[in-house]
């Protein structure tokens, strides 16, 4: 059976790959989002349905749900997949691209799941699959917002999970390590804050050297792009997927080390890959 699934963030990474795999291997109807509609094209040549969306605004949130009912049909699955990386130190991120930063992923997947919530309490069923991150067990000098953010999701989608399973509604977290997309690169380039002359300076300069270093030796979004497409249409699924190379040692450190050992270890593993 045909299903209408709806991806936000699909104008590039996981988004759009996911949206593209669906499109090429599946007849199932794919509806995409994001802010810059511009880039949905090459989606909607596929065949899929584009509706411009910022998922920070939650009338257009709704209306964007409401569009899709009304024009394609009954929504069955989402993957809420819109989201970013500010990356600096604590003191010195602007409060502004803080709350930007919560808006758009933690406020903007809350959003995008309370709209789709009615419909399918309503038929007894269907699949919200967040995109989450390694990043929501640890966290790293330099990420710590980012960080925040998907800890905060990893809560939130635990509670939901609970909350929905009378409903016949599975949620799934997807929780990929470091993967080389342009996620990791406009972050860099783009949401990276300017430490310069200031007292994190020489830090922050280790730490994007590491970052750009284990992005460049990073997997590309395939493994976590076909793990997203089996959450999304499998008749069975787990409620979390770890995907990537080492994304399972890093959850672990996280949990397992204390405080100081975990510090060391990923200290030296800049060290290392600087």
């Amino acid at each position: 059976m045909k299903k209408v699934i709806w991806i936000t963030g699909a104008s590039s990474g996981f988004g759009m790959a996911t949206a593209l795999k669906l499109l090429r291997n599946t007849e199932h109807k794919i509806c995409v989002s994001a802010r810059r509609h511009e880039l949905l094209d090459i989606l909607v040549k596929e065949g899929g349905y584009a509706f411009p969306l910022d998922v920070t605004d939650s009338a257009e949130v709704h209306s964007v749900r409401r569009k899709i009912e009304d024009e394609v049909g009954e929504i069955d699955a989402v993957l809420v997949n819109a989201g970013y990386g500010v990356y600096g130190p604590v003191e010195e991120v602007p409060k502004e691209a803080v709350l930007r930063q919560f808006e758009v992923n933690v406020f903007g997947a809350v959003e995008t799941i309370r709209a789709v919530l009615p419909g399918m309490r309503k038929k007894k069923g269907g699949r919200i699959v967040i995109t989450s991150s390694t990043a929501a067990h640890v966290s790293s000098a330099g990420m710590g917002y980012y960080a925040a953010t998907k800890h905060s999701i990893k809560a939130l989608g635990i509670a939901l999970r609970q909350e929905v399973k009378s409903f016949g509604i599975d949620v799934v977290m997807i929780e990929p390590g470091v993967v080389n997309t342009p996620f990791g690169t406009v972050a860099l380039d783009k949401n990276y804050i300017n430490t310069e002359g200031g007292a994190y300076a020489p830090l922050m300069k280790e730490v994007k050297q590491y970052m750009l270093s284990a992005l460049q030796r990073a997997p590309g979004p395939e493994e976590t792009r076909d793990v997203m497409v089996r959450a999304l249409v499998g008749e069975k699924v787990k409620p979390i997927y770890r995907t990537t190379k080492g994304s399972l040692g890093l959850t672990a450190l996280g949990r397992l080390l204390p405080a100081a050992a975990y510090d060391f270890v990923i200290q030296e593993g800049m060290k290392r890959l600087k």
